[in-house]
């Protein structure tokens, strides 16, 4: 009867270690079909697919800085200083975010910096996109001037449906100032939060998996009221200068936030649902890495010749010269 206890006990270790071992199996399967490989491992590997890639990503690359530079040289011609440094800042999103898809491609693992990069040319562009919003009407003090005391609706996406109720109001200096610190703190706060994040995933990956859902509503939270003050910021200005095409440039900022955080997100989880790739290295992650930026790569070429037709007005140094003459 001990002989058959004892063997019982020894097929039911057996049975815990074989069970143990296939999960230990499916562990390290997991972990080469999601983790980075190194740099020379990445390269000594290289296939066609990651070849190809990489020239079409270069060929994109130089042609969205191409139509880049073309938008410069006109905004250069057309344009008085205060006007024509921040609209070269907001043309400029574009190329860098492009140049980060490139890099995120060439070197996979700073995917997670290239990232951080394109998400904080949201933080800067609204900013700088509200300058120059007010620098199209001289100032605030001027815009004031001007409107006396018209009411502005708060009715606007992306707050439009939760704002029905409230009722319109008067801008002044204070409400002003208020609306300047909803978009200012926008590179302060999520700055702040995409550093710790960056050090998280570069020093602690398995900290940084547990905290990184309790960032999210705050990033959230900073981004939708930094594009509401925008968005009633440009139907304000909108009303002394609807030639400006202020709602085209004030989509082409959007898209940086939709294309390059919200696809990006989607699309990263969407794609753990198709099989990409071989075993470690080059693995799953680097082909869904490799097809989401070559898509941001493409549509960053499309934004940018938006935008080059966004910000064709207006043609303030031709006006100057004729008015004068």
């Amino acid at each position: 009867m001990s002989s058959r206890e004892d063997f019982e006990q020894l097929r039911l270790q057996e049975q815990q270690e074989q069970v143990a071992l296939e999960l230990e199996l499916q562990r390290n399967r997991t972990i080469s079909m999601h983790s980075h490989p190194k740099l020379s491992e990445y390269y000594t590997h290289m296939t066609a697919f990651l070849s190809l890639a990489i020239f079409i990503a270069a060929l994109l690359t130089i042609l969205n800085i191409s139509i880049y530079l073309t938008t410069v040289s006109r905004l250069r011609r057309h344009l008085n200083k205060p006007l024509r440094i921040p609209s070269i800042m907001m043309v400029s999103l574009y190329p860098i975010i492009s140049v980060a898809a490139l890099v995120t491609i060439l070197v996979p693992y700073s995917w997670f910096m290239c990232h951080t990069v394109m998400h904080v040319m949201f933080m800067i562009g609204g900013p700088v996109f509200r300058t120059l919003l007010f620098r199209y009407v001289d100032s605030e003090q001027n815009y004031l001037k001007e409107t006396s005391g018209e009411p502005v609706t708060l009715a606007t996406p992306p707050c439009c449906c939760c704002c029905l109720c409230l009722p319109m109001v008067v801008p002044t200096k204070a409400k002003l100032c208020i609306s300047r610190y909803m978009v200012w703190q926008m590179p302060f706060w999520q700055g702040s939060i995409m550093l710790i994040m960056n050090i998280l995933y570069y020093r602690d990956r398995d900290l940084y998996r547990q905290v990184v859902f309790f960032f999210i509503p705050f990033i959230i939270m900073s981004i939708v009221l930094g594009a509401w003050s925008l968005q009633i910021t440009v139907r304000m200005i909108t009303k002394l200068r609807g030639d400006y095409q202020l709602r085209k440039k004030m989509f082409c900022l959007q898209l940086v936030v939709m294309l390059c955080k919200l696809q990006y997100l989607i699309l990263y989880e969407q794609l753990n649902s198709f099989k990409l790739g071989g075993e470690y290295p080059i693995n799953h992650t680097i082909h869904k890495q490799t097809i989401i930026n070559i898509l941001i790569l493409v549509e960053m070429v499309l934004v940018s010749m938006l935008a080059q037709s966004a910000y064709r007005t207006p043609i303030q140094v031709q006006i100057d010269e004729s008015n004068q003459n």
